[in-house]
């Protein structure tokens, strides 16, 4: 008796989890298309929904195909991924890169390129959010004029660790790694490890 119970639930939660999975996809892709996001194929998200705040004056957001958009609640410092891109910015996630509970702040232009996996409670920033001048953060109007955005571009196969922050200006080379927990404020060059606070060079990636 208490094997088929155990049967029993294991097939509930089977068949609830596919069913939800289903339906935040369906949902995802319906609040895409209502921001008029360019959605390509096959692109998952799982657990729960990304939160999406997406201007409607002239942002720009592409996600190409196989992305996938790892969701969680109430797990440590995991949490829905949160993609928010301002007026007259522009976002382009490349094919088969994938985020678990990350952040991205788009009010300039951020390029992700395919095949790029970005580890969980990583924070991706093109923006001070306030100015360096203490007078103008006095007031929101000028706080507001005065803030510096840079874009960010993360090239292909790039591995970004968990609870990393990834500032304005940045290029990060293609294949290289930053480590766990790292603050990233200046350009990382292609195949190299990087990490720390803020991060710095650790070694070059040895060639396959």
């Amino acid at each position: 008796m208490k094997l088929f119970i155990n049967l029993l639930f294991r097939c509930f939660n089977f068949i609830s989890f596919h069913l939800l999975e289903s339906i935040y996809n369906m949902l995802f892709r319906l609040n895409c298309w209502r921001y008029g996001i360019s959605l390509g194929k096959n692109v998952k998200t799982h657990c729960a929904m990304p939160i999406l705040r997406i201007s409607r004056n002239n942002a720009v957001v592409t996600i190409c195909d196989n992305v996938i958009f790892n969701n969680y609640q109430n797990v440590a410092w995991y949490s829905k991924c949160l993609i928010e891109v301002g007026p007259n910015a522009q976002l382009v996630i490349g094919e088969n890169s994938g985020m678990s509970g990350g952040m991205i702040y788009c009010a300039s232009k951020v390029t992700i390129g395919t095949n790029v996996n970005i580890g969980g409670g990583t924070r991706i920033y093109d923006s001070n959010f306030h100015s360096l001048n203490w007078e103008y953060r006095r007031t929101h109007i000028l706080d507001k004029k005065n803030i510096k955005t840079a874009p960010v571009i993360i090239d292909d196969d790039v591995f970004i660790g968990a609870n990393c922050i990834i500032g304005k200006g940045v290029h990060i080379g293609a294949r290289s790694i930053v480590a766990a927990g790292s603050v990233v404020v200046k350009d990382i060059p292609a195949d190299e490890i990087w990490g720390g606070n803020p991060a710095k060079f650790i070694k070059v990636l040895e060639k396959n």
